[in-house]
């Protein structure tokens, strides 16, 4: 066989191989079980700006039922407690089947760049080998099945879930109460049902009968000890049946801390939220302060934006923004990145209807 030959067959298999991660004609129709405006502003901005993709023939979502996968692994890190203008919600869900050979190449990145076990964070992009490593790690998450959701969230806007009154934040403290996952402050709840609900989303959206479920959250003010870890899953349970289609079930849901007890391999999945969320709500901070061309992101950040504008041959990714507009309303769409100088050999694959 020519060289030639060989080529057009190895390009061959690698567009049958990334059309069986693509999931076809996904069902969009999450928010059927109850009127629209039952549901909170954060979901119903999801269904509508994924259909928005869909028609301009933007949306590729995972398969994650692809070669028998069974599992779903969801990975959720947040940003923006300090200063900036937003919130940054970032879930990963990827085929928990596929994460072995992900933590396998990570392995050997870390051995690369004598990472030992440090965590490969947003914060820590000061760091040279963490920085170093950035490239190959996400070249890696990008072979991975599955999809890397991340939602912007203005800090002006006080509520999702009503009318912007402390009223509303005082009713979801009292919910959160009342079905028995103890008290939680105003902003807490507010996040916590953000991340549950926005969590419940996307396994509704990508998950299929009969698969299980696992969630690893950041261990930040919401989830800081195993004890609110088993309220936001309990929280979890109550919300996915909210969404849940007629029939479909998950017959197992259950989670874990980032550090009880300590797993590099989960932690590194982790990562990716952790780092895109990170640098999603800097970089827009920065924009909404001064002209694009002046902006200078954290060191390693760069890396990552242009890693968000392209979907890799597993990992597909979408970035929205809930924002008040100039009269005050709350607007919503999709962030697009785009690379400036794509690299020479940037492989392009056909993705079939």
């Amino acid at each position: 066989m020519t060289q030639e030959a060989e080529d057009f067959e190895a390009r061959a298999r690698l567009i049958r191989f990334a059309n069986q991660l693509v999931l076809k004609r996904p069902d969009l129709n999450i928010l059927c079980k109850h009127p629209k405006d039952e549901y909170p502003i954060l979901t119903e901005s999801l269904e509508q700006l994924l259909r928005e993709r869909e028609a301009q023939g933007k949306l590729f979502l995972p398969n994650l039922t692809a070669f028998g996968n069974d599992a779903i692994g969801i990975f959720s890190d947040y940003s923006g407690e300090g200063s900036g203008n937003y919130h940054a919600y970032s879930v990963l869900a990827c085929g928990y089947r596929f994460t072995g050979a992900f933590g396998e190449k990570v392995r050997r990145i870390r051995e690369k760049f004598r990472l030992g076990k440090k965590e490969i964070a947003f914060k820590d992009f000061r760091m040279g080998q963490v920085r170093a490593s950035l490239p190959e790690y996400l070249d890696a998450a990008d072979a991975m099945p599955g999809f890397l959701c991340t939602v912007v969230v203005d800090k002006r806007i006080a509520t999702l879930f009503g009318p912007q009154d402390r009223e509303t934040s005082l009713k979801l403290v009292h919910l959160l109460e009342e079905i028995g996952l103890g008290k939680w402050k105003a902003a807490q709840a507010e996040k916590l049902l953000r991340v549950a609900h926005m969590v419940a989303f996307l396994i509704v959206l990508l998950a299929a009968d009969g698969q299980k479920i696992f969630w690893m959250s950041d261990n930040d003010e919401i989830c800081p000890d195993a004890e609110h870890h088993q309220a936001m899953l309990a929280l979890l349970e109550r919300i996915l049946s909210i969404y849940a289609r007629p029939g479909v079930t998950f017959p197992l849901l259950g989670g874990a801390l980032p550090f009880a007890p300590r797993s590099v391999e989960m932690n590194d999945l982790l990562s990716l939220a952790d780092i895109v969320a990170g640098t999603i709500a800097d970089y827009l901070s920065k924009r909404d302060r001064q002209r694009k061309e002046e902006i200078v992101v954290k060191p390693g950040a760069k890396r990552v934006l242009g890693f968000l504008a392209q979907d890799g041959i597993g990992l597909k990714k979408a970035t929205f923004v809930i924002r008040l507009d100039p009269e005050g309303a709350i607007g919503r769409g999709t962030i697009e990145f785009s690379l400036v100088n794509p690299p020479a050999d940037l492989t392009t694959v056909p993705i079939f209807a």
